[in-house]
């Protein structure tokens, strides 16, 4: 929005006024075959909403294409406005695993799975999408992405990517480790990514009340520019005073 104001010298001054956007939170959850993990999943997420206590605005999205439900709820987000992004799902070292027609209500089979080619995942590079989408029974290459195809735009200079689920923080070459990499590239130079180094499980403390389910324990391990600057293994949520001592702040 462009202001025109007359001045004594009869001169037009401009005065643009920029309008800054709040920054929200977003939670990404599901994906799974099973209608038990995306149960599991959503409960955890709502544990993660509450320990926000509603500091910023969140933004809920449930997984039911697939990488493609990832990649749009990205995309229709404004840039450098993001300021964390949860990500509840399976995965590995290689990347986040998800299948197209994912539910809360119904299980499909491995089986269903495989005749179906559902399978439509997110890689750590673009060249694993090609080679585990023509090599890999119940994929197609056409329904797998790479962490390139996910918009990093949107995200704060201090943005933290925390992903709840399996091994995704594994070794030096591991799928946390990749995107913390293209995130600083993306701009986002204290952009950090938080990534489990083992399997994870939604039963913290032993629990098994399935609404404090919570994948928040266990080891995690905080990556910053493609590599690891601190292994945490206290439960709950890692706070900024925590991460900021991890980037030496």
């Amino acid at each position: 929005m462009v202001d025109r104001y007359q001045t004594t010298t009869t001169k037009i001054a401009k005065v643009e006024i920029v309008k800054l956007k709040s920054p929200i939170r977003l939670i990404i959850y599901g994906g799974s075959r099973k209608s038990s993990d995306n149960s599991a999943f959503l409960h955890a997420s709502k544990n993660v909403i509450k320990d926000y206590k509603n500091d910023l605005p969140v933004k809920s999205f449930f997984i039911n294409n697939g990488s493609r439900s990832v990649i749009s709820a990205l995309e229709t987000q404004e840039n450098n406005t993001v300021q964390s992004l949860d990500l509840f799902c399976h995965g590995d070292s290689d990347g986040l695993y998800y299948i197209l027609g994912a539910s809360l209500d119904k299980t499909i089979t491995r089986e269903g799975v495989f005749k179906g080619k559902l399978a439509a995942n997110i890689y750590k590079t673009v060249m694993m999408a090609i080679w585990r989408g023509y090599d890999f029974d119940g994929n197609r290459i056409k329904n797998q992405a790479a962490i390139s195809s996910l918009k990093l735009s949107v995200f704060t200079e201090q943005s933290k990517i925390e992903i709840h689920g399996c091994n995704t923080g594994r070794g030096d070459d591991c799928f946390a480790s990749e995107l913390s990499s293209q995130l600083y590239k993306a701009g986002k130079k204290q952009g950090v990514v938080i990534a489990h180094a083992t399997s994870a499980n939604p039963n913290i403390d032993g629990t098994t009340t399935a609404s404090e389910q919570d994948y928040r324990h266990g080891t995690r391990i905080i990556y910053y520019r493609g590599k690891a600057v601190k292994t945490v293994t206290n439960s709950g949520r890692i706070t900024a005073n925590t991460i900021k001592e991890a980037l030496g702040g």
